[in-house]
């Protein structure tokens, strides 16, 4: 008791006796105030807080190894010959940095690929930076590994001169063979077939090794929400690669959620969803969601199998059941419409592919506000079939940087099996992302087409356009298709494009510009009507769940045309 209280008091006269004081650069010609804070792992006020000192404060009692870790910062950045001073005042230390001349890269030898060389990040006359040395080779291994080569030999050294300030660097790969997946052996409880398992694999026995199809196998049975814990060790000999994949069985298997929010296009809402996972076993998922607001009103059941049988002609491969019904109210513009619906799926996502088929059932009721021409109140039973293909490259779905994703959406009514109308839709869409260092720029085009050959489709199945992952001059579905006589219709083609440059102050907030143009028609693959265009700004703020966007647009031949929207999530 007397040690801990004598260590008590110990402790105690060291805080009474700590100091803060602001810390300041001086002749820090090559970096930054912020890079050098980062550095030490110091934070300032940020950059909204413009009422506070933008220096960070440090405790005096940690000066020392400050200084130190400064001085090997340097280093790493190639300034071998460093040499820092301090300063002191009352209120104030100063690092006064005397850089000296940096170490540079002279020669670069290497035998790696031209896709590998790109990964150095360093060339012939940059200065020497340890760091991005360390990095170049981690990225290399990275990569190999990814294509498949789990056997290779690196060689990467740095060959300093301090005395010359020179830095040679040489890179020599030897890739050896291919390796391959081998036995697989996969654990699972009682009640949850190994098919369940092995379905979420994108490779079997015998294909191409990859370490992003292992990563991808851990996301995507992780995906699945049935396990408390899934491992997945690799067993690596010679050119064949062994798993052993085992998982936990989720010990709580009910959740339930409730909130309330404001989304731009809905106004104020409040949301309530309870769902059972490993639902009679073999990881399958039940939900119930329900959403009220202003105007959009839905009560949701769905039903998740997953492996619920093999696919056609490939025994490998498995398809995932999905069954959704719900009742659904949502207010138009000019017209109100109450849905009941049934959707019956069986997809497949595979690597970067993914597709999903089924059937469709709609009992749709329209009622119009006001007299509208063209349109078309009373009840619609539709029955079709429906496809929807996806090809997606992004890097991330969450707030990608690069990659390519593109869709295709088709639906035909069957008039023959009770359905109210024929019709064909067609959807397209294609997006393609590209970042140079702190600037993303993402370009994205839609394109949709609707056939009618017998009957009137109800209004909400047709095309409108607006909102915040539309034209973000309008407010969501405000953009609608008009004739001689009619507004506000619903279009039977549509061209929907968008381009966006999103620059990233740091690594959290970024500024957006952009430009969207829309074209819709209310005659089928007729393109004669004007496009409706948006220009605007808008700011990011990344979250753990996705970007918070908020985007203002104007449209520049109606500047009384506008709409301000906030999102999370981004749109390409």
């Amino acid at each position: 008791m007397i040690r801990i209280l004598y260590l008590f008091f110990i402790l105690l006269t060291i805080s009474l006796n700590a100091k803060e004081i602001y810390l300041d650069f001086k002749n820090n010609h090559y970096f930054d105030d912020k890079k050098l804070y980062d550095a030490l792992g110091l934070k300032r006020a940020s950059w909204y807080q413009f009422y506070k000192d933008k220096r960070a404060k440090i405790d005096t009692k940690i000066v020392d190894s400050l200084h130190e870790i400064l001085i090997n910062f340097y280093k790493s950045e190639g300034f071998y010959h460093v040499s820092i001073d301090k300063k002191e005042s009352n209120s104030s230390i100063t690092f006064i940095i005397d850089a000296k001349k940096p170490v540079i890269i002279k020669d670069i030898k290497s035998n790696l690929p031209k896709s590998y060389k790109k990964l150095i990040g360093q060339k012939i006359g940059d200065r020497f930076n340890a760091s991005r040395f360390i990095e170049s080779k981690k990225l290399i291994k990275q990569k190999l590994l990814k294509e498949g080569y789990c056997n290779a030999n690196l060689y990467a050294k740095a060959y300093i001169d301090i005395v010359k300030n020179s830095a040679k660097l040489v890179y020599k790969l030897q890739k050896n063979g291919l390796c391959h997946f081998n036995k697989i052996d996969i654990t699972t409880p009682k009640d949850i077939d190994k098919s369940v398992i092995f379905s979420r694999l994108n490779f079997h026995k015998g294909s191409k090794y990859s370490s992003k199809k292992v990563s991808d196998a851990y996301s995507s049975i992780s995906g699945l929400e049935a396990f408390d814990q899934v491992t997945i060790r690799e067993k690596k000999s010679n050119e064949l690669v062994d798993l052993d994949i085992k998982v936990k069985k989720r010990a709580k298997t009910i959740r339930k959620e409730i909130g309330i929010g404001y989304e731009t296009n809905l106004g104020p809402k409040a949301l309530f969803r309870w769902e059972q996972r490993n639902f009679k076993g073999d990881a399958r998922k039940i939900s119930v969601d329900l959403k009220y607001s202003n105007k959009e009103k839905y009560i949701k059941n769905t039903l998740f199998w997953p492996a619920f049988t093999k696919a056609p002609f490939f025994d490998d491969y498995y398809l995932d059941f999905k069954n959704e019904f719900n009742y659904y109210e949502i207010e138009f513009d000019k017209f109100k419409e109450r849905k009941l619906a049934n959707y019956t799926h069986l997809l497949k996502d595979y690597y970067n592919f993914s597709i999903d088929s089924g059937i469709g059932f709609e009992r749709i009721y329209i009622t119009k506000s006001g007299e509208i021409c063209n349109i078309s109140d009373g009840h619609f039973f539709l029955l079709y079939p429906f496809l929807n293909l996806i090809i997606d490259t992004r890097d991330s779905k969450i707030n990608p940087k690069y990659g390519i994703y593109s869709s295709i959406y088709l639906e035909s009514g069957l008039k023959y099996l009770a359905s109210h109308s024929s019709y064909f839709k067609l959807l397209s869409e294609a997006r393609a992302i590209k970042s140079f260092n702190n600037l993303t720029i993402a370009i994205k085009a839609k394109f949709g087409f609707i056939n009618e050959f017998q009957k009137r489709l109800p209004e909400s199945k047709k095309f409108f356009a607006g909102g915040a992952y539309s034209n973000r001059a309008y407010g969501y579905n405000k953009l609608g298709a008009t004739d001689s006589k009619c507004k506000y219709m619903g279009a039977k083609t549509i061209i929907d494009t968008s381009i966006e440059s999103d620059y990233w102050v740091n690594n959290s907030f970024a500024i957006a510009t952009f430009f969207d143009s829309t074209m819709i028609n209310e005659k089928t693959l007729f393109f004669d009507t004007s496009f409706k265009s948006a220009v605007g700004i808008g700011i990011r703020y990344l979250t753990a769940i996705g970007p918070v966007k908020f985007d203002f647009g104007i449209d520049p031949k109606n500047r009384s045309q506008k709409a301000l929207h906030f999102q999370i999530g981004q749109s390409f």
